[in-house]
């Protein structure tokens, strides 16, 4: 929607996933199980996720037991978990197409109100719930699909759960409201991209390089709009023309010297565009090593052997034997003993092995360090830290001297 030409540099582009991906798609998959009625794994239990070798965590099972809790908690008429929805008509997709579709993770009936909710897994970007066109989508979908059938609905709640980035998010939208979204906004994106489909592949007009539509495009290691935004920011905006920066562009970088620009305006120009800039860096760095691991040339570069990996025993158990029964290694030096944590101890709580009188005694020696200040935009939801300069802290002493 925010980058119509995009759906043509990536149509052929390989797609890879990062160790945090698929982190996330094996809470999603387990969690989705135990919204099914399962169980959730030991703490160590390894998954095989989209080439990565994922070790569930505590962690992780935080993460996804605050989805199942919320999903279970409320109380609905009926659930589907991990449901393909199509939102193809509302949006005027010819239904032959093989496009407009997605996977819902929980849609829940609950009266006359469609429950669409989302499990984010991320850290550094809070996602809204309101205005989310991913959920709009979704939730015109599971209307497609349930409105009538699994009741008469009048509106629907999207829901964002976020543990690990501001919680729970819940957006209510009427019915009429979402089809005339669709009509409209979703419609005309539909449109645009239709047309970028017949432009020339990396075709100016089309590509718009921005930190939300870039931040998971499997192709911005190689679009020419993101390397001119890069370049017009590092170089100092001698590509207003919008033509692709050259290789021989970022060979030579001159910084153009900020003399006659007020600084701060200047660092806050730059400060607006270093995720976009450091997301673009990350992907080149994926890029150049996926085409060398493939064998492709990238001319000036080569692949190198990285430092060995930590030692780990061949066989735990038989290591534990040797130690303990035949070097006699006491269990403090054969060991590393721990303390749980409070989230542990929380667990184990909640389980009842701690009892409601004796868990207030382990809450009060429970301590939570407050969040460090970084740095966030303006538009951000959260109050400012108020911090004087430093001048301010001290008194005027001129007419003393």
């Amino acid at each position: 929607m925010l980058c119509p030409g995009s759906a043509v540099l990536t149509a052929n582009a390989p797609r890879t996933s990062s160790a945090y991906a698929a982190e996330g798609t094996c809470i999603h998959e387990v969690s989705a199980g135990v919204l099914n009625g399962g169980r959730w794994p030991a703490f160590g239990t390894e998954f095989e996720v989209d080439g990565h070798a994922i070790a569930w965590t505590e962690d992780m099972q935080d993460c996804g037991q605050a989805y199942v809790d919320y999903v279970l908690g409320l109380n609905g008429d009926s659930l589907w978990v991990e449901q393909r929805v199509s939102f193809a008509a509302p949006l005027g997709i010819p239904p032959d197409a093989d496009d407009g579709f997605g996977t819902a993770d929980a849609i829940v009936a609950k009266g006359s109100e469609l429950i669409v909710v989302d499990l984010k897994c991320g850290r550094g970007v809070d996602v809204s719930a309101e205005d989310n066109p991913q959920l709009m989508l979704y939730a015109l979908g599971a209307l497609e699909l349930l409105d009538g059938v699994a009741g008469d609905f009048d509106t629907v709640r999207c829901v964002i759960v976020q543990p690990r980035a501001g919680g729970v998010k819940e957006w209510v939208v009427s019915k009429a409201d979402l089809y005339e979204w669709a009509r409209t906004v979703g419609a005309e994106a539909v449109q645009r991209v239709r047309v970028a489909m017949t432009a020339e592949p990396g075709h100016s007009g089309f590509l718009s390089p921005g930190e939300k539509q870039c931040r998971f495009c499997p192709a911005k290691a190689t679009c020419p709009a993101l390397r001119d935004e890069v370049a017009s920011t590092i170089i100092g905006g001698h590509h207003g023309d919008k033509q692709a920066a050259t290789p021989d562009e970022f060979a030579d970088l001159t910084v153009e010297a900020p003399a006659a620009i007020d600084a701060a305006a200047w660092l806050a120009a730059c400060l607006s565009k270093v995720d976009l800039i450091e997301d673009w860096c990350k992907a080149v760095r994926a890029e150049a090593e996926r085409r060398l691991l493939a064998g492709e040339p990238v001319p000036g570069y080569k692949l190198v052997q990285g430092k060995k990996g930590n030692r780990a025993w061949t066989d735990a158990q038989a290591a534990e034997e040797l130690l303990r029964k035949t070097f006699r290694l006491p269990i403090e030096e054969a060991y590393n003993l721990k303390l749980i944590s409070p989230t542990d101890a929380e667990r184990l709580f909640k389980a009842g092995k701690i009892g409601p009188r004796q868990w207030p005694k382990a809450n009060g020696l429970i301590t939570q360090a407050d969040g460090k200040p970084h740095v966030a935009p303006a538009s951000d939801p959260r109050p400012a830290i108020e911090v004087k300069p430093v001048a301010e802290e001290f008194s005027d002493l001129t007419d003393l001297a």
